[in-house]
């Protein structure tokens, strides 16, 4: 389909906005199942999505033995996969919601397991199960709020690292602040790195936060 025939509701833009608004699981299942084969276009060339990369690069600076198992938590197409990939790590996992993702995903050959699971949900994973995981998109507007990371850390080993973004207009809303001091006080996590960046090659302003925490115990 050319540029010029595009449907207005699958523009780069109104995909993007529709992620921003999600009513409900529904909504959020539908959008993905529409987005799936088309989203990497969308992302990269259409928006300048960039923080796979840069998440990558961020937890490779954390990671010296890229043979050690790393979970990309709400994988999504497995953007964050191939810059892991790229940056020598050979033992990923996917995890994601959405089978049309985790198709699209599976098709790159850098995953060694793909899990389909709700993140709002007890995860079907052992404790200690990860030396890192890694999250790029998925803490943002209507999507995953800040309830999941005590299973996110239950299934992270000790000393292991997470690198993530948080939107800024859900670090609060989201109860992502709240959590992580929580978690924080209860001993379980460290914070190693917390900076503002741009998530699209065209921001102007930071959308959100690039973080790393290390789990403690």
């Amino acid at each position: 389909m050319s540029k010029q025939s595009q449907p207005e509701d699958l523009t780069p833009q109104a995909l993007l906005q529709r992620a921003y608004s999600l009513g409900n699981d529904e909504d959020a299942r539908a959008l993905y199942r529409d987005w799936a084969q088309s989203y990497d276009k969308t992302m990269l060339e259409g928006l300048g999505y960039r923080t796979p990369k840069a998440t990558a690069e961020l937890l490779s600076q954390h990671i010296a033995d890229k043979t050690e198992p790393v979970l990309d938590v709400g994988s999504g197409t497995g953007l964050a996969g191939v810059e892991l990939a790229v940056r020598g790590f050979t033992t990923l996992d996917a995890l994601d919601y959405s089978p049309e993702m985790l198709a699209v995903a599976k098709s790159r050959d850098v995953y060694r397991k793909l899990l389909e699971a709700d993140l709002n949900e007890t995860l079907d994973l052992p404790d200690n199960a990860y030396a890192a995981l890694i999250c790029t998109g998925t803490f943002t507007h209507a999507h995953v709020g800040a309830g999941c990371l005590p299973e996110l850390f239950r299934i992270l080993r000790p000393q292991g690292v997470f690198a993530c973004t948080v939107h800024k207009d859900v670090w609060q809303k989201a109860g992502f602040e709240r959590e992580t001091r929580r978690l924080a006080d209860a001993g379980m996590l460290r914070l190693i790195s917390c900076e503002a960046g741009t998530y699209y090659t065209t921001s102007t302003d930071p959308e959100g936060w690039y973080i790393v925490w290390q789990k403690q115990g």
